[in-house]
């Protein structure tokens, strides 16, 4: 996952798999159950592990329309077994850029969710592009308006509105820092991931005859190592299986 925040609940500690989707997708919930949440649940606990009274999936969608947050298993043949989880979802497209400018005027949300604001409804109106001028003001360091001008940049490629921001925020300085050159190269690497990930899937069907199972693609799709894919996509010729891709590297 993106993220993995604790937050203290009414009863205990409890943890949420967050992912960041630049566009969503369907295959969302399934990734957060049955590749971050099993993994969070199943993997030993050591002596620095915090107790986990329990743990949730979140998904927010930066782009793009609502999509299923539920996964169900039932069995035919046994009908006593089941399986089902729901994540939590959120589409900034459905969001009103009004209210997070309130909540942050009102010190509710912080200023660096400003740079959400091209991604939501009205997010492209001379009143909100004002609301982000003069909130953003309110940040006392020089380099932290900069990161924040340059976020907000970044996510108006994301809705096709970057020339009404870009021309608003003329004179503001739009740094160029080792963290945003960080975030730019996770951002390509992120997409170059995915585009292996979707190859595989797509030679790998060709290749077996069939679809990976469900927990095969929520491991493909939880890989965040980059030369491993490379490697996998290197092996597919080679193998029979999915199994003997997965499991033979």
């Amino acid at each position: 996952s993106d993220l993995v925040g604790v937050l203290q609940g009414a009863r205990g500690l409890e943890a949420f798999c967050i992912e960041v989707q630049a566009e969503s997708e369907e295959r969302s919930a399934g990734r957060v159950i049955f590749g971050y949440l099993s993994r969070l649940r199943s993997e030993p606990a050591t002596p620095e592990s915090l107790p986990l009274r329990a743990i949730g999936g979140v998904v927010i969608n930066l782009t793009g329309p609502a999509r299923s947050t539920r996964v169900q298993e039932q069995p035919t043949l046994a009908r006593e077994c089941s399986l089902e989880a729901t994540i939590l979802q959120r589409n900034l497209r459905d969001m009103r850029a009004a209210e997070l400018l309130r909540q942050v005027k009102a010190l509710r949300a912080s200023r660096w969710l400003l740079a959400w604001l091209p991604l939501m409804r009205g997010g492209a109106e001379t009143g909100t592009i004002r609301g982000w001028l003069a909130e953003a003001a309110k940040l006392p360091d020089e380099r932290d308006r900069g990161i924040l001008a340059h976020l907000t940049l970044t996510f108006t490629d994301l809705t096709g509105c970057r020339e009404v921001w870009q021309q608003a925020l003329e004179g503001w300085t739009v740094i160029k820092s080792p963290y945003m050159e960080e975030v730019r190269e996770a951002v390509r690497q992120e997409g170059r991931l995915e585009e292996i990930k979707a190859t595989l899937l797509r030679q790998g069907k060709k290749k077996f005859g069939r679809g990976p199972t469900k927990k095969q693609q929520a491991e493909l799709e939880g890989m965040t190592d980059l030369p491993r894919l490379e490697g996998l996509s290197e092996r597919l010729l080679d193998v029979d299986s999915w199994a003997d891709l997965l499991n033979g590297d």
